[in-house]
């Protein structure tokens, strides 16, 4: 049974943007569980992009990203036969925090090559007000390979990663160039709905502006048909997996086929 409604247009609108918007992906009871599973990790006050790989430990993270039909969503998305599990990550904008997440790609961070997924899950009101994702449409098809980058405690660019790497190209300055830009953003999204971005879309997130609404999101990465191994020691260190190949299908050993059609 097909989870996505007018799945043919959402496929459409990934395939040109690079993002869709899935409304009522999780379901309360999800919700409500990873919001307190979220509200215990934060308590260890970590940086910004520290709070991952959680679905390694057993846990409500764990069980949501093996035991829910979110890897079907994924599936149904990108069009995909199968679905691997490649991490998670909890990103919490507190009322206050009007850092703005610097501009990047996603995939330069990971060892992979080819078609990968975030699913990015709103479990509180989000708005350009609190903290709403930005995407640059259509970003994801340039062919562009962004050098990553650290970022500061909050999450604001500092310094650039693998300097010396031909492969990549440093980030141009999107923001201080918005009108030469596509940008754009999903004005509403309620607590369950979810964003399926490529990890080539180029994105960022607004500050949280707010002093009283929180913006708790988690995002879960995953990798589909096409997708293959492809290990860098200065980035993607902490995903390695001896048990794969460089050049084999991304799916197995750390990384578990989560949907199989």
């Amino acid at each position: 049974m097909t989870l996505t409604p007018n799945l043919p247009k959402v496929q459409e609108d990934y395939k040109r943007d690079g993002v869709v918007l899935l409304r009522n992906a999780v379901s309360p009871d999800w919700i409500e569980k990873l919001r307190a599973a979220i509200d215990q990790e934060v308590q260890k006050g970590e940086r910004y992009f520290a709070y991952k790989n959680m679905r390694e430990t057993p846990g409500t993270f764990q069980d949501y990203c093996l035991q829910s039909d979110i890897g079907q969503r994924v599936a149904e998305v990108a069009g995909s036969p199968w679905t691997s599990l490649i991490y998670d990550q909890i990103f919490v904008k507190e009322p206050g925090t009007k850092t703005q997440t610097g501009w990047h790609t996603d995939q330069p961070y990971w060892p992979v090559v080819g078609p990968i997924m975030t699913m990015w899950i709103a479990l509180d009101e989000v708005d350009a007000d609190n903290g709403a994702l930005e995407f640059v449409r259509g970003s994801h098809a340039w062919g562009a390979k962004y050098r990553p980058f650290k970022t500061d405690q909050l999450g604001a660019f500092s310094h650039y990663l693998e300097e010396g790497n031909p492969d990549y190209i440093d980030m141009p300055d999107f923001e201080a160039d918005r009108e030469k830009y596509d940008i754009f953003h999903f004005p509403q999204m309620a607590p369950g709905d979810a964003l399926a971005f490529d990890g080539m879309s180029v994105h960022s997130a607004m500050g949280n502006r707010t002093s009283t609404h929180r913006r708790r999101g988690y995002a879960i990465r995953f990798a589909v048909e096409g997708a293959v191994y492809d290990p860098r020691d200065e980035v993607t260190e902490w995903l390695h997996d001896d048990s794969l190949s460089k050049g084999a299908p991304f799916k197995g050993g750390r990384f578990p086929v989560i949907y199989a059609a």
